[in-house]
């Protein structure tokens, strides 16, 4: 016997504020969508949720008429759910097959479920019970299913469970009323987890290497300015973010026509700083982030009168050659690590900006923290144009240069730089539509990318994509360079006060206040090697205990007594900050190990 299911204020209210706390931006939506006016739900046979709308002039189940409850078990036992952290379904339905998988899942993974049809998920949230379920699981619900940059804004906050792998599940009550939309979701969702994991595991593998840097640029972070008094110092000026792609040869002649770094915000990435210094082409700021030793290569030969008006804009975990390399005047970004290293006492407010994947990311993301806008992108390719990976004269080319001879060229290594990743290589269209390859990790940083695009159009600011060539982007305009500049002829000059920043704290760099910094700094950096020496100490006797407990279970008492003193070491090893949160850092992937 079927019972009709009727809307229900207290019911939508409800089931609105559960979804919030994972999908808070559809949960606003679906406030404010009409129900589909076709859709019938009911409670079936055995109590289960099912219902039927009209598709192609016909009646459509969305579930099992009778048994939906057995249907939804079914369906959540092909989960495999020990190999996976995070589950795609393509169609909600009704939402009870959903709700017999989140029962399975709890808050040990991620349900990713695109529904585009949000009148009937209005229909189904004003009349099915579920905020109770959905309270106890992580729920992602997507109404775009061909839009990385969307799925991965979504995805946010979830990487750890992304990163233990992806099912994607049929729904087959779904799949004809979807159509063609299911397996452009499937394909999405299987790309943007993949660059989701990419970028994960870059992570977890350079933690140990993260650690290092921070430590050992320490000394710079407590005597240099932050960012945090430029917030805002641009609001409304346009910005030029200078990458490294191929096309960036194109726009040189461009970029040093005189006038354009009077009116733009120039921010070049440092692979481009002295190619551009040598056209004559002087950035406002440069920024660097890379953990690898060669970055420093890139300032080499630099004299303080060659960045005179250059700030160097750098993550507090690039590679300390970078800092000790760069003749000018030098800004760190905050860091939550390196501040619990040095202390209250010495971590000064520096500013935040969101970490990204590359220098790029992280000279977009700046632009916006002076509050620039429009953003113009130069040289950010994000493919093979041209078959080439780099712009001509990139810093890369100089460190090719001593292999260099007649059977070894530039374009030679340029090609090999190509297909090393064959395999990884995805042809995409380009910004007039011709097909160029890319590979998996440029497609990782174009995902991170368009989110960025997104979350600032709907600010309200305008990013606008001037590289000659490369990949087609979402949420860019493409516009030549010179049309782009030449809609800004009339507009008012960057004052340059305002570039260099009035840093009003203490900037200890000469005398005695330098000293009684570093002096700090020490004792600070002393005290926590300290805390490591004894957790690397109470851990190998933890160990030892450990060991004896093999063999005991026989023996209930003895067992006991180890288990009481592991507990022991672990309570003296917590006490033990910030040496205890640099541990656990530094041992991300033992982390996710243990979380799988």
């Amino acid at each position: 016997m079927q019972t009709p299911c009727q809307p229900s204020h207290e019911i939508l209210a409800e089931n609105l504020q559960a979804l919030a706390r994972t999908s808070p931006a559809l949960a606003q939506k679906l406030g404010t969508v009409p129900p589909r006016a076709d859709a019938t739900i009911f409670l079936a046979d055995d109590g289960g949720a099912s219902g039927e709308i009209v598709h192609q002039n016909a009646a459509r189940a969305l579930a099992s008429k009778r048994r939906p409850l057995e249907e939804a078990s079914r369906f959540a036992d092909r989960a495999d759910l020990q190999a996976h952290g995070a589950i795609a379904i393509a169609g909600f339905g009704v939402g009870t097959h959903i709700a017999a998988l989140a029962q399975r899942l709890g808050h040990q993974g991620v349900i990713i479920v695109f529904e585009p049809d949000l009148g009937l998920l209005r229909a189904v949230f004003e009349r099915v019970r579920m905020a109770a379920w959905m309270s106890q699981t992580n729920l992602v619900i997507v109404e775009a299913g061909d839009q990385p940059a969307t799925l991965s804004a979504a995805l946010r906050g979830y990487e750890g469970l992304v990163a233990m792998g992806l099912e994607i599940l049929d729904h087959v009550p779904s799949a004809a009323r979807l159509g063609p939309s299911v397996a452009a979701f499937s394909q999405t969702v299987a790309r943007t987890v993949k660059a989701m994991r990419t970028t994960i595991m870059t992570t977890l593998v350079q933690s140990p290497a993260t650690l290092r840097n921070l430590a050992m640029n320490a000394d710079h972070y407590v005597t240099s300015p932050g960012i945090a008094e430029l917030a805002g110092t641009m609001a409304g000026r346009p910005a030029i973010v200078i990458s490294a792609g191929p096309s960036l040869a194109r726009a040189m002649d461009t970029l040093a026509r005189p006038g354009v770094r009077e009116r733009f915000v120039l921010i070049a990435v440092q692979t481009v700083l002295k190619p551009l210094l040598e056209r004559g082409i002087r950035p406002h700021f440069v920024t660097a982030l890379d953990h690898h030793e060669i970055s420093k290569r890139f300032y080499e030969g630099l004299r303080p009168e060659d960045v005179e008006g250059v700030t160097l804009i750098a993550e507090a975990k690039v590679n300390p050659g970078v800092l000790d390399a760069f003749p000018g005047q030098i800004r760190l970004a905050a860091d939550e690590h390196l501040d619990a290293l040095v202390g209250d006492e010495l971590a000064t407010p520096k500013g935040n900006v969101r970490p990204g994947a590359t220098v790029a990311h992280l000279a977009y993301e700046f632009a916006r923290h002076l509050g620039c806008d429009p953003v113009l992108l130069v040289g950010q390719d994000l493919g093979f144009t041209d078959g080439q990976y780099y712009a001509d004269g990139a810093a890369i080319h100089e460190t090719w240069g001593c292999e260099l001879n007649e059977f070894r060229t530039l374009e030679m290594f340029e090609h090999e730089r190509v297909v090393r990743q064959r395999h990884l290589l995805t042809r995409v269209p380009d910004q007039i539509g011709r097909l160029i390859y890319t590979d998996e990790q440029m497609h990782s940083y174009q995902v991170q990318f368009e989110e960025l695009f997104e979350r600032d159009q709907t600010r309200r600011m305008c990013t606008i994509d001037c590289s000659d060539g490369g990949t087609l982007k979402r949420y860019a305009e493409p516009v030549a360079l010179e049309d782009a500049i030449a809609s800004f002829e009339n507009h008012g000059l960057v004052p340059s006060g305002a570039l260099a920043g009035a840093w009003t704290g203490v900037t200890p760099d000469v005398g005695a206040e330098r000293e009684a910094a570093l002096g700090a700094l020490r004792k600070r950096v002393s005290l926590v090697a300290d805390q490591a020496r004894q957790i690397a100490s109470i851990s190998r006797k933890t160990g030892e205990y450990l060991l004896q407990m093999r063999g005991l279970q026989g023996d209930q008492k003895r067992l006991g007594r180890l288990i009481e003193k592991v507990n022991a070491c672990r309570d003296e090893v917590i006490k033990l900050e910030p040496a205890w949160d640099l541990t656990q850092f530094i041992s991300q992937s033992g982390a996710l190990e243990r979380a799988k």
